[in-house]
């Protein structure tokens, strides 16, 4: 063999062996995409520190994570990577209200998980997760969206002052009466008792509670001490959903804004605004979540309706972030929402509608966009987020309601610290209530809700719920039927129930 025949097969396998590093390296190229959220500060940074390079690192992917302001940023942003043709966004946290929006005709924004992965690996993804959440991320029998977490009001409450009202509540009892035979000609119930478990409780209880409180001076001072979310915004409005829910409102009845449920809800809030029960810092400031939490820790508020993450950050949570807001943090109560009753009584002091305690099942779900570069990765990172470690971690962390079934079935075990069971347990409870009930899972529901809203700072905020400052349920119609019904209509147009 000679020099030249040598030399030449050297440089052929050298060259080989490059165009082999070089298919590899293509082959290990870092894929980029795409991760859009929305979370507090503090989840935010514990989520980028603690699932993120994880992830990058098992899968070689640079993820660039950006935070959306409101819910109807979503869309925004989706419309403007389709209109751009510049696809980046792989994976989007979706809050529930979304969810149909995003699916509607002619939006074609998603793609369902069915159309990525294998038919078998999807039937065994979806046996991880809880049947609801499933359910309620399937569109047209697909699935557009893996569950996150689940959400639902719960009645909190400090227990030291729920045991004082209970005790004490009959030196207010003759004021209580008066007060509530102007709303509804008669006072209390028939054979009405205050029941030492606030699960017990009805709407008329929680009138008892607070206004034994809104007349006792803490701190040297009296004020009302109850409250809900007031700011003009998402939160606020599934509350009031919430309240129809109670009345045993359908969604139809929630979609029409004028039948007896909506106005049990409307006539209730009103007797509470009026009678001053409800914190004003409520509408004043307004309050989110984050403003009840100050307010329970400087002791302006007992009372209040409110999901798990407040809880936690309530009484304290394992986060550094979550110090709690309770000099006491065992002083905090959970319990399912009152039963929902009309403010009307009958001649015999019986009340003419009786609800439930139902409330809307709410959360946030895992989405992908139709053009999504990589919805394979995409796919991985939606079950990388909520795998049993990960989920349960931030589960634990931030009182995220679980949706795996391995850590719903497993509680006690999942969560030792007694106070996180109890706040689960009770919330699992709430969701057996609630059943199927959601916001109205509609294209239009955002504007639903801004109608609403308008309408709950007017009647209930302004007062304009009666003539001289009476609670008047006939002209708590007259203002929705004139006002805000026909706005509900234009919204909703043909879907408007008839």
């Amino acid at each position: 063999m000679n020099k030249y025949f040598k030399i030449s097969t050297i440089l052929l396998v050298t060259l080989i062996v490059l165009m082999f590093l070089g298919s590899f390296g293509s082959a290990a190229e870092q894929k980029e995409f795409t991760l859009v959220i929305r979370m507090m500060d503090s989840q935010d940074k514990w989520f980028k520190e603690n699932i993120v390079p994880q992830f990058e690192e098992k899968y070689n992917v640079k993820l660039k994570v950006i935070s959306f302001d409101t819910m109807w940023d979503i869309e925004k942003m989706l419309k403007m990577e389709k209109d751009s043709g510049k696809f980046t966004i792989g994976l989007v946290k979706t809050p529930l209200e979304m969810t149909r929006v995003l699916t509607a005709p002619g939006k074609d924004f998603l793609q369902p998980y069915d159309d990525i992965m294998k038919v078998d690996e999807l039937i065994n993804l979806k046996k991880e997760y809880d049947y609801l959440a499933i359910k309620m991320g399937t569109i047209d029998g697909k699935l557009y969206y893996l569950p996150r977490k689940l959400e639902t009001r719960v009645m909190i409450y400090l227990k030291s002052k729920v045991e004082e009202a209970v005790a004490n509540w009959k030196n207010f009892e003759a004021e209580i009466v008066a007060s509530l035979k102007e709303a509804n000609g008669y006072g209390l119930p028939a054979g009405y008792t205050l029941e030492v478990d606030p699960n017990e409780w009805d709407y008329y209880d929680v009138f008892v509670v607070s206004y034994y409180w809104a007349n006792t001076p803490y701190f040297g001072i009296k004020m009302p001490r109850m409250a809900h979310r007031g700011k003009r915004y998402g939160g606020t409005v599934q509350g009031l959903v919430d309240r129809c829910y109670n009345m045993d409102a359908s969604q139809d009845d929630i979609l029409k804004m004028n039948t007896d449920p909506i106005l049990d809800m409307f006539e209730w809030e009103a007797v509470y605004r009026k009678y001053n029960l409800y914190n004003e810092g409520m509408w004043v400031d307004p309050w989110s979540g984050g403003g009840i939490w100050n307010a329970m820790k400087d002791g302006k508020v007992f009372l209040a309706m409110m999901h798990q993450i407040d809880c936690f950050f309530i009484h304290g949570g394992t986060h550094p972030t979550m110090q709690g807001y309770l000099v006491n943090p065992d002083d905090l109560g959970e319990a399912v929402m009152p039963l929902g009753i009309s403010v009307e009584l009958d001649a015999d002091g019986k009340p003419i509608r009786t609800g439930s305690r139902k409330a809307s099942t709410g959360g946030w779900w895992w989405s992908i966009p139709k053009n999504a570069p990589y919805p394979e990765l995409s796919v991985e990172l939606a079950k990388w987020i909520t795998n049993h470690e990960n989920h349960l971690a931030e589960c634990k962390t931030f009182g995220m309601m679980p949706v795996r079934k391995d850590i719903l079935d497993n509680l006690g075990e999942a969560f030792p610290e007694g106070w996180m069971g109890e706040v689960f347990a009770v919330s699992i409870r709430q969701l057996k209530e609630n059943g199927e009930n959601t916001v109205p899972l509609i294209a239009e529901y955002s504007d639903v809700g801004k109608n609403y809203l308008a309408a709950w700072y007017d009647i209930i905020v302004d007062e304009n719920y009666g003539e001289a400052g009476q609670v008047d349920r006939g002209y708590i119609k007259k203002v929705l039927d004139e006002k805000y019904v026909p706005e509900q209509k234009a919204i909703l147009g043909a879907g408007y129930p008839e």
